[in-house]
């Protein structure tokens, strides 16, 4: 305000000088009075022309002055707008593999109901999207299973989606064109890319502490050999008990060759996890543990194909609600050990019924042994053919009895000394301990706990009794 003044002032001056030294000049040309031209000249021409001068001097000064003074408020001005309009994204991303499923998460400063879109390679290596959106700065998608991912280490990529709700846009502008930051590109666009890695193979659940180990080879169904810190160590699974194949007693009972077939091919050459129990050994020295393939309970793969039972332990009792569920389904079923009536006991598994019926067949022909010899005796009737001699009428009347002496030996016949000689030799006793005693052995006379009698040390052998020591 003041430049403009003084200027309006300095204009107004040299007018007036000039406009005196016009007007001064006029007089002394027409009246030839006054003061000399020189005098005019310096009285109003000086101070004019000094005041034009100064007039032109503040103008060229006055309009830099204002181009510097008003340029930066009107820049001021556009970058409070821009402050106001632009937006830097902060995020963080992270992924995690828990029970064979994996999950990606994060989190953010960018508006909630944000659309974000997750770029990542399947099983068959090609790019899938899966979408989340932002709630209360975090974000998080839905568990991906590990077997619908390309295994092994992969990157994978997080942007913005192309559609956003308007309460989004006001904020990130149209197609992002308010983001700013080093999380966007030189096209404005949203990137971020992390790393994770794919098992390829599934794992026990994630509550499971265990021991990796590889399996060499099958000894039984609920027994194995596994290389355990490159010491061999035979491992019995926990709460589960199957058929015999290699009992001195029991022999091979039904069923478990097949749970050993089961055992051999599902895990023979396999890496599996041990979970060991309360109790770490049994009284023979084996491991106690619950096998995992994978994520799968090997010891309740056997109760669900029916090639074991529970065996409840005191000590390991983790499963067994889960276990004899799966029991109880394959009963349903009758399947494997329970497609034999009355096969499965508390104490574990027991001869079918038809086995014993054979055995026992033989105990009672060692009581009717002896009926036979004595009705054997009847061989003095050759009596009737004397008197049918003297008196031919008796001879017709007594060919009735004649048929008698006939059919009797029919149903004993006079050959059975041999079938004698074998019951009596039937002596052969087998205990409840599975040992069979012969006539004159340590133990013959003090084992009163008969089961079966047998007429030959092979066939005691062949119903798996042994021998005993003494």
């Amino acid at each position: 305000m003041f430049v403009n003044l003084l200027l309006i002032m300095t204009f107004l001056g040299s007018g007036m000088a000039f406009l005196a030294f016009i007007v001064l000049s006029i007089i002394r040309g027409l009246f030839k009075k006054g003061p000399n031209f020189k005098f005019i000249s310096l009285v109003t021409g000086v101070p004019a022309l000094v005041l034009f001068i100064f007039t032109i001097v503040l103008l060229s000064y006055d309009e830099p002055e204002e181009a510097v003074s008003t340029a930066p408020e009107k820049q001021t001005e556009t970058e409070l707008v821009e402050e106001e309009k632009t937006f830097t994204p902060k995020l963080k991303i992270a992924s995690e593999v828990i029970d064979n499923q994996v999950e990606i998460a994060g989190e953010t400063n960018l508006p909630d109901k944000t659309a974000l879109l997750v770029t990542l390679k399947n099983n068959k290596d090609k790019n899938i999207e899966k979408t989340t959106s932002v709630k209360d700065g975090k974000f998080s998608l839905d568990a991906i299973p590990i077997e619908e991912l390309k295994s092994g280490k992969q990157k994978f990529e997080l942007s913005l989606s192309d559609d956003q709700p308007d309460s989004v846009i006001e904020i990130i502008g149209v197609d992002g064109r308010l983001l700013t930051g080093e999380l966007i590109d030189d096209e404005k666009q949203l990137i971020v890319t992390a790393k994770m890695d794919v098992p390829s193979e599934r794992s026990p659940p994630s509550d499971v502490k265990g021991e990796k180990v590889k399996v060499t080879h099958a000894v039984d169904g609920d027994t194995i050999v596994v290389d355990l810190d490159g010491k061999e160590e035979k491992v019995r699974m926990i709460l589960v008990d199957t058929p015999e194949t290699k009992h001195p007693q029991m022999g091979v009972q039904p069923f478990g060759p097949e749970a050993v077939e089961f055992t051999a091919k599902t895990l023979e050459g396999k890496t599996v996890t041990l979970e060991f129990g309360t109790q770490e050994r049994d009284k023979s020295g084996k491991l106690l543990a619950y096998v995992w393939i994978e994520d799968k309970l090997f010891n309740n793969m056997l109760l669900e194909k029916g090639f074991a039972r529970v065996d409840v332990s005191p000590s390991n009792t983790k499963y067994l609600e889960e276990f004899e569920a799966t029991q109880d389904k394959a009963k349903k079923k009758g399947i494997g050990v329970w497609s034999i009536k009355n096969y499965v006991q508390d104490d574990g598994f027991k001869k079918p019924k038809k086995e014993k019926e054979k055995s026992v067949a033989v105990a009672p022909k060692k009581e009717t042994s002896q009926p036979p010899l004595k009705k054997a005796e009847p061989k003095p009737e050759p009596q009737p053919e004397k008197q049918a001699a003297p008196s031919e009428p008796k001879e017709e009347a007594k060919p009735a009895p004649q048929p008698k002496p006939e059919t009797k030996p029919a149903p004993t016949p006079e050959p059975e000394p041999e079938p004698a000689q074998d019951q009596s030799a039937c002596d052969i006793k087998g205990s409840k301990t599975g040992i069979y005693h012969v006539p004159g052995s340590t133990y013959y006379d003090r084992t009163t706990n008969v089961v079966q009698w047998f007429c030959s040390e092979q066939e005691a052998i062949n119903a798996g009794y042994r021998a005993p020591e003494r």
